[in-house]
């Protein structure tokens, strides 16, 4: 049987440890400054939901609320993160799809990784689960940090102008999101985070944020920015280095797939990213991000970007043209891959076509392109 008296002495040192008073711990929680006091004296148990928020916010187990100790079992006194055991209840192995345990070796040096029945292993490096995937050939994109200053540039670069015209899309993209209030957020070919960077810090529900990309070098280095710059007590952050076209997650695990120019970063992979996106949704589940479209294909506008597109130098991206669909063709994809359900804001317009039979731009090929935010419901 549970003890009432001692649990409300646990809850009482935790908010405290915290420096909360009575009042802030339950304004963090949704609750009334008298449903805390009546835990702390032992008068009454939290329910099953702030259970989970006292968790969350607290980084410590429902079990250590209830009972005591941390990670009780095996893994009791590791010192393994719990972001870690997490992944333990979503990961299949992307070989042979077996479910992925998660385990450590001793005695030398610690090492800590998950492993299927049929002896598969995915080892934990600077604290990413590593899928040992490698960026495209030739658009290695990455290798342009040398090192984590030149990653922190990055954070604090403006970005190109031609991104912030129309609406405010991270406002959009925060409305949605605190409207959802989802639990778990994938962000799809996440690269340093620019577009989940936004809504991290006015999260105040407790949830947790899985990034994957290919390239383990800069997850390594989201890692670090994420826990000491741009740290949110109510977010669990989780590192995958991976294939987002053949994602080590189980089938219906997430709230919402989100993508701030991901899915279309992943280039001739783009639509099986996209179809991964819908099979690790939850039913009811949200797939929130933006795409590039062109306005309207008999504009003359749209048909001198087109035409300049298709004369871009040393371009073998065969999937660059399919890409060209407008709002509507693009929503049909949608309902073929499964989306029952999609509302569209469209951020801005195509920018104005160059007097110049030269493609303009050397990188980021798709800005001139209209850009529209999709949520896209399983």
């Amino acid at each position: 049987m549970i003890d009432k008296i001692v649990v409300g002495s646990r809850i009482s040192a935790l908010r405290k440890s915290l420096g909360y008073s009575q009042a802030v711990f339950a304004e963090k929680l949704d609750v009334s400054t008298q449903a805390v006091s009546k835990w702390e004296t032992g008068l009454a148990l939290p329910d099953i939901e702030t259970l989970l928020n006292i968790s969350w916010i607290c980084k410590i187990s429902i079990n250590s609320i209830l009972e005591g100790g941390e990670f009780a079992g095996e893994y009791a006194g590791a010192g393994i993160d719990r972001t870690f055991f997490k992944l333990n209840q979503l990961l299949v192995c992307p070989k042979c799809r077996k479910l992925l345990k998660l385990n450590y070796q001793t005695p030398g040096e610690f090492e800590l990784f998950y492993s299927c029945e049929n002896g598969c292993k995915y080892y934990v490096k600077d604290g990413v689960a590593d899928f040992g995937t490698r960026e495209i050939p030739g658009e290695q994109w990455s290798l342009s940090f040398r090192n984590y200053d030149e990653y922190l540039h990055e954070h604090h670069w403006q970005t190109n102008p031609n991104y912030d015209r129309g609406l405010d899309s991270h406002e959009e993209r925060w409305k949605i999101i605190n409207k959802l209030k989802p639990r778990i957020i994938l962000d799809v070919a996440c690269g340093t985070g620019q577009g989940i960077k936004h809504i991290i810090k006015r999260i105040n529900w407790p949830v947790t944020i899985i990034m994957a990309d290919l390239s383990h070098r800069i997850l390594k280095w989201d890692r670090i920015f994420y826990s000491d710059e741009w740290k949110n007590p109510y977010v669990d952050m989780i590192y995958l280095a991976c294939d987002c076209a053949n994602l080590p997650l189980i089938d219906e695990c997430i709230d919402v797939v989100w993508s701030l120019g991901g899915f279309e970063g992943m280039q001739a992979k783009m639509m099986a990213g996209f179809k991964e996106g819908h099979r690790v949704l939850k039913p009811n589940g949200s797939t929130v991000y933006g795409i590039s479209v062109v306005d309207d294909h008999e504009s003359e506008n749209t048909k001198k970007w087109v035409k300049l597109s298709e004369n871009i130098d040393d371009n073998d991206d065969s999937a660059l043209m399919e890409k060209m669909v407008d709002i509507n063709q693009w929503l049909e994809r949608c309902r073929q891959y499964g989306y029952s359900k999609n509302e569209t804001i469209k951020i801005y317009g195509e920018l104005p076509a160059p007097d110049t039979d030269k493609f303009p731009f050397d990188h980021e090929i798709l800005q001139w392109m209209a850009d529209y935010l999709v949520v896209s419901q399983k």
